[in-house]
């Protein structure tokens, strides 16, 4: 059992010539990985670390739930390449169609497969290797694609496979990937229209002797028809196995458009019975060949018995005739056939399918013209009778083998533990290995002289033996943000890298660095678009700028910023709204309670704001004044009947204060008359007044000691400055808004209480403490009908005594109980009858404003 530091290794669950899977726990996370260990006799090999190390970056960097996933990736002290991958144990889709499957199944297997197929493709990777045993299911019974070890860089294509040379599982091939042409999107298509017809038919829909006639099959042969149970799916079938790439689907999504339109079949729904299939030992491969062999189309001559391993070049190709068609036509298949019959145990050991021996009849033939040589020397193990077929890796760089030896692999059972390429052997690796370890370096020489033509190999990236692609990652991430590409392009930007890195190791705080910066970035473009006064992309900013900082905890701060932002800006929105609401203007007061929610969508005063905009002018509604000066009058809230409004408060000190500056000190200034402290005739004083009223009192209690004179002259001045008729309210106005007042003590009301009794010493008050003694701040209290406070308790107020219009009205009350009064002595309906030149620290005053059409 190997050692890999992080992983307890369980067990060894599958194993090829290439590399080993075990079962393992690893350590940090506590979880079960498939751990793909490579064969320690081809760690010394560039070629092959690189192919491993291709393997584990292709699928680190395809993150998709219909795709197998890769954790980690690494190399011990002791020349150990791995990386762990995502534990699959629900089997592979051999074993579903083997024991029988639902169409109804079948569909959802092929939906998740395109999908992954479709995500692989947008991001410029060909699979090349779709087949059942690479389709395995997770604990949730969704389908994953594995095994992206032949897998097709399109910015690569030439370096990876050249004209020539065929790679995949053979009956699974597209027929473009037969002849060793180039491919594309639609190859994969392809095979996953083949693999649906093994699925519903259970055998695939080309079949032949050997690999070379399965080959021929798939690029000559007609769409096979279907059984009348399944003849629905003839379409999909007709479109998706085209010999012509342009006449199939022309990319996974409208693949899933036709198979969208099969019906399923009422039978299988109905009876629960499923499409059972005859096993792959009855009427077809035991399992498809493996992906990564490669044949070589060369003529015959080449084939030749030889006692040394022969080096095959890089991109060799067939010199034909003049009239050969350039895409594989009669001209190649001619040299094919030939090859066919020459070479039929060596082709039928690439194309022969997987646990399966070689044909009976499987013979090495030589060219007629071939110059004999002596018998070839193998191994024990090695078969006469089944040559090896060079091989060729991902990234384009030919293997040597032995066209004359060969190292037979025997089968490895079938495993529903396999995450990727756990029982399933590559055909290519199991002889490169064996051909390295008996030929050394210097005994291979190169081709004999004949017609074939080799081209000089293509130059191949260089990628280092293992790269830890988390790293790589954060610093294209980096970049990317440097560029803007924040979260586009798809696959590309730098939220895409970020998370890709996390999903490899979910502690990097790199990554988690970068997601963070990523969402201040969003914010900073959210604020540079409110500079500009372009609140909807500032909205959207903000929004995504959210949407990323959700992913890791170290984004908090972020988000909190765009909170305290959204707010800051919302702010004066929300204060022109209430302005414009107060003077009943809903066209302004709707505009900025909507741009309020625009920059901060959950706003609930905004939310409120726009609710209560159809009540404007009704019972109820508040509303200001403005004034000359650009300021706001007293709250005043619309009574019954919409005709009249009354000050929501008894005028506070603060709103007297500014007609006293304004124009009343120079009408009442020296002229104010005693002012009565709690209404004793003996307690009157001329140097008490409304600044100084010998009770304790801030700007935000009623304004008291002001006679009925400087009353209404506050009401003609707040008249005069904003345009609108306001003055005191008459006694009857009054009357009708104090029968709804409660009428209690200390709860509802600011009476003598305890500790009034307490400051003054006095025993008239009652036992209950409001906690306070005069004066108490207006709207303290509670409101009474449409939402006036303070009509019961705190100052009395005055009132005309003969009318609301009677100019030259010399009687005057005041009505109501105030701080001193007891409650169980007054009646809220209290009424007394003084002269317009009576002050008292008892008494203030609350405005009335007539309504009209124009409000």
């Amino acid at each position: 059992m190997i050692e890999i530091p992080g992983y307890n290794i369980k067990g060894e669950i599958g194993q090829g010539g290439m590399a080993s899977v075990y079962l393992a726990v690893q350590s940090s996370l506590d979880r079960q990985v498939a751990l793909k260990v490579m064969a320690p006799a081809l760690a010394a090999d560039p070629t092959f670390t690189r192919r491993f190390l291709q393997e584990a970056r292709t699928l680190a960097s395809l993150a998709h739930p219909n795709i197998v996933q890769v954790f980690d990736v690494g190399v011990t002290s002791n020349q150990q390449h791995y990386f762990s991958m995502q534990y699959l144990a629900g089997g592979d889709f051999l074993a579903r169609v083997q024991r029988g499957i639902l169409e109804s199944e079948l569909k959802a297997v092929l939906h998740g497969v395109a999908k992954a197929l479709g995500y692989a493709h947008q991001r410029g990777y060909v699979h090349r290797d779709v087949a059942p045993g690479n389709i395995l299911f997770d604990a949730s019974d969704n389908p994953v694609l594995t095994d992206f070890g032949i897998a097709l860089a399109a910015s690569q294509a030439t370096r990876i496979t050249s004209t020539g040379l065929s790679v995949g599982t053979s009956h699974y091939m597209s027929p473009e990937q037969a002849r060793g042409g180039d491919i594309d999107a639609r190859s994969d298509l392809y095979s996953l229209g083949v693999l649906a017809y093994y699925g519903l038919v259970g055998k695939t829909p080309f079949d032949g002797a050997d690999g070379f006639a399965v080959a021929y099959a798939h690029v000559f042969e007609p769409i096979p028809r279907l059984p009348d149970k399944v003849a629905h799916w003839q379409s999909l079938f007709d479109r998706a196995l085209a010999k012509d790439p342009k006449d199939r689907f022309a990319d996974v999504e409208d693949f899933m458009a036709g198979l969208d339109t099969i019906p399923v079949s009422s039978a299988s729904a109905q009876d629960g019975a499923t499409l059972k299939m005859k096993t792959l030992t009855e009427t077809a491969p035991a399992a498809p060949a493996r992906a990564a062999a490669t044949v070589v189309n060369v003529r015959p001559e080449v084939l030749k018995r030889s006692t040394t391993p022969v080096a095959i070049p890089p991109k060799a190709q067939v010199r034909t005739s003049a009239n050969a068609h350039p895409r594989g036509g009669a001209g190649t298949w001619v040299a094919i056939l030939v090859l066919g019959l020459i070479g039929s145990g060596a082709l039928g050991a690439y194309f022969w399918p997987r646990g399966s021996s070689p044909p009976p009849n499987a013979a090495v033939l030589t060219a007629p013209n071939a110059r004999p040589t002596a018998p070839a020397t193998t191994s024990p193990a090695a078969s006469t009778t089944n040559p090896v077929v060079s091989n060729i890796t991902p990234t384009g760089n030919p293997a040597t083998a032995a066209p004359d030896t060969t190292v037979s692999t025997p089968p490895v059972p079938a495993s529903p533990l396999s995450p990727d390429v756990a029982t399933k052997p590559p055909v290519d690796d199991t002889p490169l290995s064996s051909a390295i370890a008996s030929a050394g370096e210097n005994s291979i020489p190169s081709l004999p002289e004949t017609d074939t033509v080799a081209e000089a190999p293509a130059e191949v990236v260089d990628f280092p033996t293992v790269e830890d692609p988390v790293p790589k990652l954060v610093k294209l991430g980096r970049a990317d943000l440097a560029a803007q590409r924040l979260t586009t392009p798809v696959g590309a930007s730098a939220l895409d890298r970020f998370k890709l890195a996390l999903r490899i190791d979910s502690r990097d705080k790199g990554a988690k660095q970068g997601i963070s910066d990523t969402a201040r970035a969003y914010l900073t473009l959210g604020e540079k678009s409110y500079a500009t006064g372009d609140l909807t992309q500032m909205s959207g900013n903000f929004a995504r700028a959210l949407e990323v900082a959700a992913l890791v905890p170290e984004a908090k701060p972020v988000a909190d910023d765009v909170v305290q932002r959204r707010a800051s800006y919302a702010g004066p929105l929300l204060e022109d709204a209430k302005k414009a609401s107060v003077s009943w203007d809903k066209d302004a007061a709707k505009l900025a309670y909507e741009k309020a929610l625009t920059v901060d969508p959950n706003n609930a005063v905004a939310q409120e704001g726009l609710r209560k905009l159809p009540s404007i002018g009704s019972k109820g509604f508040v509303f200001r004044d403005a004034l000359k000066d650009g300021s706001q009058g007293p709250d005043m809230v619309v009574l019954a009947g919409a005709k009249l409004a009354a000050g929501r408060y008894e005028v506070s000190r603060g709103e007297f204060r500014r007609y006293w500056n304004a124009a009343g000190s120079r009408q009442f200034g020296g002229k104010e008359p005693s002012c009565r402290d709690r209404e004793s005739f003996f307690r009157s004083s001329r140097k008490r007044n409304w600044q100084n009223a010998d009770i304790a009192q801030e700007d935000n209690h009623p304004v008291v000691c002001i006679t009925a004179d400087i009353a209404a002259g506050f009401a003609a001045w707040l008249g005069e400055q904003t345009g609108k008729r306001y003055r005191l309210l008459s006694s009857g106005e009054w009357e009708q808004l104090a029968r709804e007042a409660p009428g209690g003590e200390c709860r509802s009301a600011n009476l003598a209480d305890a500790a009034f009794n307490k400051l003054f010493e006095s025993k008239a008050g009652s036992g209950c403490d409001d906690s306070f003694a005069a004066t108490a701040p207006v709207g303290r209290f509670g409101a009474v009908g449409a939402g006036v406070y303070d009509i019961d308790g705190n100052v009395r107020e005055w009132v005309h005594a003969c009318g609301a219009n009677a100019a030259t009205c010399r009687d005057h009350l005041v009505r109501g109980r105030s701080w001193m009064s007891p409650a169980d002595k007054e009646a809220v309906t209290f009424s007394d009858k003084l002269s317009a030149d009576i002050a008292s620290n008892t008494i203030g005053l609350r405005l009335a404003r007539e309504l009209d059409a124009r409000k």
